[in-house]
């Protein structure tokens, strides 16, 4: 974010020194243009005010002599100020052909003058009159060059004019395109700036407020950079607390667990033992009728069966640290596939390569004991008409894990429940305790590992245990 910003404000920066160094650079070229008009001017001016002074001095040639002579000394001055005014017409700002043109017109201004300047110092000269015509007529023809000259000067000085006036205003066009483009670009530039910083925040303020209302699954996407980060540690954190919250909800289950245990272990265990003893007593009785035995019997296998529940709700309330040796996975999978009844009766198929099998491990043999049983005796309850039983057990050298991936043939597992099957006193058989799963969990997460359910590619369902090789600490949970 910080370099995008940075990289566009250079690059707004740039437009703007460009444009405006193409402003000054034509407003210069203007003013060095007008500076060049305005000097031309006051040469064409220069050269008018000799044309001007070509008159006055034939005027006093013509009346050279008459009633209406100046004077001799009048006559001279104005003499001198047009030879004056024609020196001054060579220095101009005018282009090559005019200029040579100009020179040419001041020189024979100078003659002129030179003529009239002979004319007044031979006034008594026989030849005086025609001295006087010479001069008259290089006048005329001074005049006439001059104004000539002055007409061609006049036209190009006009159309320079006009290119000195296109530049200028176009110089002001470009002045108000460069800072109306520079406002615009300022103001999109502010627009985006806000605009991304203002879509982020509002993406994660309404994930604050998903997760307020306790809704740990959603997500904040699509955002980049800086703020891309910051999502991804706020999912990450979601996530988090989604777990420590489901933990909790565990911890509270298992403490409510364990109070509901305490109380009727404490309160039922007693009185069921006095009933069983009693039942076991009666059915002995040899006057007791063959069918009333059978009811008896029936009623210590129940009562042997709560019995059973409130030792799962103890142990699972309340389950021992682990005891941690090196064990022999092979030798715990092969002692719980024994004591399984529908393996035991060859029911139900086991498929798994006893070769391949990693080495030891650091864990407690009767917690995995007990929990390769649990599992084993769902997956055979899930194939009431025999199936095949999957074991496949593979170390990660890297992560120093042990996977061990149980699956079975039966109908699978919804996946609307796959999220519940870990949840105390959750079911789906018409006498299960929903404490086995429950239990397996608890115990695997005391040997720091994890285990979690889903569904085969045939369609069984399929659980995968992960533990460390070299065990965890026993006393956590």
């Amino acid at each position: 974010m910080k370099k995008r910003f940075l990289t566009l404000l250079a690059l707004i920066t740039l437009i703007l020194v460009l444009g405006t160094t193409f402003v000054i650079l034509n407003i210069e070229q203007a003013i060095s243009s007008l500076d060049d008009l305005i000097g031309r001017y006051e040469k064409d001016r220069n050269c008018t005010r000799v044309l001007m002074e070509v008159k006055k001095v034939q005027h006093d040639g013509i009346l050279h002599r008459t009633s209406g002579d100046t004077g001799n000394y009048e006559m001279l001055n104005r003499i001198t100020a047009l030879g004056k005014s024609a020196a001054s017409c060579t220095s101009c700002h005018h282009p090559q052909p005019i200029a040579d043109k100009i020179r040419s017109f001041s020189q024979k201004g100078v003659a002129f003058q030179d003529a009239m300047e002979k004319v007044v110092a031979h006034s008594d000269d026989p030849d005086h009159e025609t001295m006087n015509v010479q001069a008259f007529v290089m006048g005329h023809e001074l005049y006439d060059q001059g104004l000539t000259l002055f007409t061609k000067s006049s036209k190009q000085l006009t159309g320079e004019t006009r290119v000195a006036r296109y530049l200028a205003i176009k110089s002001k066009w470009l002045l108000y395109i460069i800072t109306c483009s520079g406002l615009v670009m300022v103001i999109f530039t502010s627009f985006m700036l806000i605009r991304s910083f203002t879509r982020p925040l509002q993406s994660l303020l309404t994930a604050t407020q998903k997760i307020k209302q306790g809704d740990f699954e959603y997500k904040v996407l699509g955002l980049k950079y800086e703020f891309g980060e910051l999502a991804n540690s706020f999912n990450a954190m979601s996530a988090s607390l989604q777990t420590q919250m489901l933990q909790l909800q565990r911890n509270e289950q298992l403490v409510a667990c364990g109070k509901i245990a305490t109380t009727l272990a404490h309160e039922v265990r007693n009185p069921l033992a006095g009933i069983k003893a009693a039942m076991e007593v009666l059915s002995s009785e040899s006057a007791v009728a063959q069918e009333d035995r059978e009811i008896l019997l029936q009623v210590v296998r129940e009562v042997n069966r709560i019995e059973g529940l409130f030792t799962n709700m103890l142990e699972f309330a309340r389950p021992k640290p682990p005891q941690l040796i090196s064990v022999c996975l092979k030798e715990i999978i092969d002692r719980a596939l024994l004591f399984t009844p529908s393996i035991l009766n060859q029911e139900v198929t086991v498929c798994w390569d006893r070769e391949n099998i990693p080495p030891t491990i650091i864990a407690d043999p009767n917690h995995l004991y007990q929990v390769f049983l649990n599992l084993f005796l769902n997956a055979t309850a899930a194939m009431p008409e025999g199936g095949t039983l999957s074991i496949v057990l593979t170390a990660d050298p890297v992560t120093e894990t042990i996977a061990v991936t149980i699956s079975d043939t039966g109908c699978g597992i919804e996946e609307s429940l796959l999220d519940d099957v870990f949840k105390p006193f959750f079911t789906t058989k018409a006498k299960g305790s929903g404490l086995g799963l429950a239990t397996c969990k608890t115990l695997i997460d005391l040997h720091h590992g994890s285990i979690v359910a889903g569904n085969s590619v045939t369609g069984g369902a399929l659980f995968c245990i992960t533990l460390p090789i070299s065990g965890g600490t026993g006393n956590a949970s």
